[in-house]
């Protein structure tokens, strides 16, 4: 009985664990490197986490100052770093995108210990040498897209490689028939997105015109991969922008 009772209190362990999104295997990874702003030699063991509602994701640097951050879900996030005898940093706006990589830049600290953190506001490079015929399109670009509301006009204004019909109701890339566009919101494949994913709520875009990945299958038209934005990806990008304002 006994033994009945552990194994079943694993199981409901793992299965909650299997529902964190700190478990989850989906989502972006954040590298960097941390350097002492004076020397430019590397800072090794600082710790290094974003923050995704109540869950810490990340880890310390290694010898090297090099630091991994995996797996991000898709949003904008704050860096946050800390070590001892070099206070703490916060970078903003960076921007994670699924199954990219975003690379970190200006992390540099200063030895000392302060009371208040330095925050630096950078632009962060979201690295896919592979894949030269990938557009990704941020939360922040998409909002500045006039049109934005229908999802086939804001993918339209961002390549010259996709055309859309009078009513917005098709997409044709490259001069492909319709229907041959793939749509794919958080790894399901829909028909029609408009009925399923409001572009209020989507957080980035892939757009593959050409050299698409093997795993979306093989066909004539393009892919666009939607990531939706959760309430948590939501607060993150919030905390950001309070920052990059001077934390009001």
């Amino acid at each position: 009985m006994k033994t009945q009772i552990l194994t079943f209190a694993v199981l409901l362990a793992l299965s909650f664990a299997s529902m964190s999104p700190v478990f989850s295997q989906s989502g972006g990874t954040i590298k960097g490197t941390i350097v002492d702003v004076e020397t430019g030699v590397p800072i090794p063991f600082a710790n290094v986490y974003v923050k995704y509602g109540d869950n810490l994701i990340g880890g310390t640097t290694d010898f090297d100052g090099n630091f991994t951050i995996k797996p991000v879900p898709s949003g904008t996030y704050v860096v946050y770093i800390s070590c001892v005898n070099y206070g703490e940093l916060q970078i903003t706006d960076v921007v994670v995108v699924q199954d990219k990589i975003t690379f970190v830049d200006n992390a540099e600290m200063t030895a000392g210990i302060f009371i208040d953190p330095k925050v630096v506001i950078t632009a962060s490079k979201i690295i896919d040498k592979d894949i030269p015929e990938l557009k990704i399109i941020t939360k922040d670009q998409i909002d500045a897209i006039p049109g934005h509301g229908n999802i086939n006009n804001l993918i339209a204004v961002t390549t010259s490689d996709v055309q859309v019909s009078d009513d917005n109701s098709e997409i044709y890339f490259r001069g492909s028939r319709s229907g041959d566009a793939l749509y794919i919101i958080d790894g399901a494949r829909m028909i029609n997105p408009e009925s399923m994913c409001p572009s209020v709520a989507i957080g980035s875009v892939q757009v593959y015109t050409g050299g698409v990945p093997a795993k979306y299958g093989d066909f004539t038209g393009g892919v666009i991969v939607i990531e939706t934005q959760s309430y948590f990806e939501w607060l993150a990008a919030k905390e950001s922008e309070r920052l990059r304002n001077g934390g009001f």
